[in-house]
């Protein structure tokens, strides 16, 4: 919510308080005068100190378009070749399937887009095991 600064109109004392935007308070100071808003020219308005959940989610969201992206842009590459699409992850190819899945997840991307490879490397593994 925004901090707003109050100045009574009587004695000139200066209040800050934090509301919603749509609420309006009648506020009195303490020698009974009215409480009235200021217009703060410059740094006024909304201060954000650290990291916000608004912030996280628009990083999360741009991270998952480009990883969506990059999975089009292998697919076309690859789909036309005919090339064994190799373990990678934004080009930096990895041993496993896993390990790509594994770095997605850490670094926040969408790793849901390797759990399809991840189930056939593991019948690979299953296959050549007796």
């Amino acid at each position: 919510m925004p901090t707003y600064d109050y100045k009574c109109i009587k004695c000139g004392e200066t209040q800050e308080v934090i509301h919603k935007m749509s609420e309006s308070p009648e506020l009195s100071c303490d020698c009974g005068g009215k409480m009235v808003r200021q217009i703060v020219l410059g740094d006024g308005g909304f201060i954000i100190k650290g990291g916000s959940s608004s912030i996280h989610w628009k990083e999360k969201k741009l991270r998952t378009k480009m990883n969506e992206e990059a999975g089009e842009r292998m697919k076309k590459k690859y789909r036309d070749t005919g090339s064994k699409i190799t373990p990678n992850i934004a080009g930096v190819r990895q041993e496993s399937w896993s390990d790509c899945q594994k770095l997605a997840k850490e670094s926040g991307m969408s790793a849901e887009s390797y759990q399809p490879l991840v189930d056939r490397e593991k019948k690979k593994i299953q296959v050549v095991r007796p």
